[in-house]
């Protein structure tokens, strides 16, 4: 599956979603998005769930890590697909701050190169289509050589090369501040981008070892032209460029007033012949897409976290609702720089004094799938590398636990009030709701309920996300608060980012999106190794350890894992609940017979 992909993007709400992936510069703040469903709206036209159906039912566990209808490319027949965006198309260059979106990602998967797929846990796919072989040196640092497939072209038929590489890597490196990349991440790493034996070889060497060197190359180079000048690819890209593209589709029109794009089999495709004789995107408004699903005006519907709009899918004639386990998880962060939660034995017996199971069986209450805790920060549950931390550590929900931490930190009892006192001072712990966000409202009430059993009055603040968000977040103006992450398939990737920071003179400065302004030591230390190790197994190691001590310092406490619930048209295959792969090998879908 095409995707070019990073480190986790967060979201706290859910509405329009952008793609931060491995698409977000490093030195700029990470911040959630809010709406109501998922890293992404899009939809399709598709009808009644019944289990011969297709769709894995109640449960996420679904095979592979995916669930869409996987079927062999020549046992398909032809037909169309619908989908649908929110909202006119400004650039169509994905790569810039301005394109950063999941959407035009979705959309732009059928006309854009991949060099790897990657299946439903995450994993990368070399594309022989594009790569014909990526060789790896470590001299000691990574030194990498592409051999690219000569029969890839762009549009206009002119041979993807190195040519193409080397002017994406000057764009989106970052040395030059009047490129407006949305990421440097991975290739600010490369030293030199340079042209091998012919111009299709390229070599591309890294300052150090870089074991997610996958994320950098997957979603292959911008064509040279529109990323040869800042003005070329800040503001080159306002109008669809056919040439720039490449793929098993080609636009046929773009509709500036209605916002439809029509897309077309790429006549200059040298792949597997594509299933789909057109693919028709619509703009339709986020809270029409339930309806124009259930009326078969789209084939594809992302359902989100919406029971309603389950329920409605669910019901669509000729349609299925697949269901995986999605990489978007909830999670409460704790404000370590707050009074009361700089004490971590205080942050410890909140977390055993959280019934998870509650706020994960209200928040998806008339959803299928496992409503469980999710208990690592690092991993979801489905992704290779996954332990269980909270049974590591033995830090989950323990109310008797969580009294005697807080009794042992000084916090005692007060019969009258029922709530815990210090120095005359009332345990009292703010909790930022982000008005209208429902699973935020949710789980604001039912931790309150929570915490009220071992003496902690939790007071709900409501934050008006129109005029305070993301000021309430960035400005750390909680003791708690809960909004959701998205994980990726590379869960190592810059982990400094959302769980470290910076070490001058002995004093810590916390990263950007280091929402917590927590220090931990441990991962200060394991950065460094997770960052350059190239071992796959110790590298996993690392990884986990670095979780143990996420966890241990309750720098923030994983609620659960959201189901990636999309409704689709019965007979579609090869897309659905896609897991980490994130968009579908558009050539391989089609239709049942």
């Amino acid at each position: 599956m095409k995707a070019s992909l990073g480190q986790s993007c967060r979201h706290g709400g859910e509405a329009r979603h952008r793609h931060y992936g491995g698409n977000v510069k490093a030195s700029k703040i990470l911040l959630p998005a809010l709406a109501v469903g998922l890293a992404f709206t899009l939809a399709a036209c598709g009808g009644p769930s019944t289990p011969g159906s297709g769709g894995s039912g109640g449960g996420v566990a679904a095979a592979g890590g995916w669930d869409i209808n996987q079927t062999p490319h020549d046992q398909l027949t032809a037909g169309e697909f619908v989908g649908s965006i929110t909202y006119p198309i400004a650039t169509w260059n994905q790569w810039s701050v301005d394109g950063n979106d999941q959407e035009l990602v979705f959309l732009q998967a059928p006309i854009s190169p991949a060099y790897y797929d990657f299946n439903g846990v995450g994993e990368a796919i070399i594309n022989k289509d594009y790569l014909l072989s990526a060789k790896t040196e470590t001299k000691p640092n990574l030194v990498l050589t592409l051999e690219l497939n000569p029969k890839a072209v762009w549009n206009d038929g002119k041979v993807i090369g190195a040519d193409d590489w080397i002017a994406t890597w000057k764009a989106m490196n970052g040395t030059n501040d009047k490129f407006h990349p949305a990421s440097t991440d991975g290739w600010s790493e490369i030293t030199s981008v340079t042209q091998g034996a012919n111009a299709q070889e390229v070599v591309l060497t890294f300052k150090s070892t870089y074991p997610d060197w996958t994320a950098v190359v997957s979603g292959g180079p911008l064509r040279a032209e529109g990323a040869a000048t800042p003005d070329a690819f800040n503001k080159g890209w306002k109008e669809y460029k056919d040439a720039y593209f490449t793929g098993p589709f080609k636009v046929s029109n773009w509709d500036k007033t209605s916002g439809m794009v029509t897309m077309v089999p790429n006549d200059k495709w040298w792949g597997a012949k594509p299933l789909l004789t057109k693919i028709t995107w619509k703009q339709i408004k986020t809270d029409g897409l339930a309806a124009a699903f259930a009326n078969q005006e789209v084939d594809y519907y992302d359902i989100g976290a919406d029971a309603a709009g389950y329920a409605q899918a669910k019901g669509a004639q000729n349609s299925v609702v697949r269901v995986a386990a999605g990489p978007n998880f909830r999670h409460f962060t704790f404000n370590s720089k707050s009074p009361i939660l700089s004490d971590v034995n205080v942050r410890q017996a909140l977390l055993q004094g959280i019934d998870r199971q509650i706020i994960a069986d209200s928040d998806l209450a008339g959803l299928p799938g496992d409503k469980k805790p999710l208990n690592n920060n690092l991993y979801v549950a489905n992704q290779p590398g996954y332990v269980d931390e909270a049974k590591a550590t033995g830090l989950d929900y323990n109310p008797e636990q969580a009294k005697a931490k807080l009794d042992a930190a000084g916090w005692k009892l007060n019969a009258t009030t029922g709530f815990r006192e210090k120095d005359g001072k009332q345990l009292d712990v703010v909790f930022a709701v982000l008005a209208g966000v429902k699973a935020s409202e949710n789980e604001g009430l039912q931790a309150q309920n929570s915490l009220k059993q071992i003496g902690v009055n939790l007071k709900l603040k409501n934050v008006d996300v129109q005029k305070d968000w993301p000021g309430v977040l960035v400005n750390h103006s909680f003791d708690i608060i809960a909004f959701s992450w998205i994980g990726t398939p590379y869960p190592l990737l810059n982990i400094g980012q959302i769980y470290g920071g910076t070490t001058k003179g002995g004093e810590f400065a916390a990263g950007d999106s280091n929402f917590a302004q927590l220090e931990i030591p441990k991962v200060l230390e394991l950065k460094p190794q997770i960052d350059t190790e190239m071992d796959p197994a110790k590298r996993t190691t690392l990884g986990n350890e670095a979780a143990q001590a996420i966890w241990e310092s309750v720098h923030t406490l994983p609620l659960y894992q959201r189901p990636m619930l999309i409704g689709v048209r019965a007979k579609l295959a090869n897309i659905g609940a896609l897991g980490m792969a994130k968009v579908p090998k558009w050539e391989d879908v089609g239709f049942t017979k």
